[in-house]
């Protein structure tokens, strides 16, 4: 990968809101694949302890979208275009593992999916169609 490509993701990570809210630290940042940690707070759940699906879809679609991001040429950004999830079973722990990954990466779309672990099970899996698009200023 690319460096400068490489600080920019790591940049951008460091003064998103959302992903600073999420309390999201990327643990692997490759072209094409990321993989993070977030803890699951009290916050994040449902009355039955279990995390809620709004949480692990904002996950998936963050770690897609960085995935994706790190194939987008530099003068470009990624908006969520399109994204599924499935919940495969119920997350109880106290940390989620994401790894997203690019399937298709292309000029004007890149295609990527996201699994999400906790306690070494798959949790959830999410494809996401991910646009190339000019900066906004």
């Amino acid at each position: 990968m690319d460096t400068e490509i490489k600080e920019r993701l790591i940049q951008r990570v460091q003064t998103n809101p959302y992903v600073n809210f999420l309390e999201v630290e990327f643990t692997s940042i490759e072209e094409g694949k990321v993989e993070a940690l977030m803890p699951l707070k009290e916050g994040h759940k449902q009355y039955s302890g279990v995390s809620h699906g709004r949480v692990l879809a904002a996950l998936a679609d963050t770690i897609a979208g960085f995935a994706a991001y790190t194939m987008t040429p530099l003068d470009r950004d990624v908006l969520t275009a399109e994204m599924k999830i499935s919940f495969l079973r119920a997350a109880w722990g106290k940390e989620l593992i994401a790894k997203g990954y690019v399937i298709k990466p292309g000029r004007k779309v890149h295609f990527s999916e996201c699994e999400i672990y906790c306690d070494e099970k798959l949790v959830a899996k999410a494809s996401g169609t991910f646009c190339v698009v000019e900066p906004q200023v």
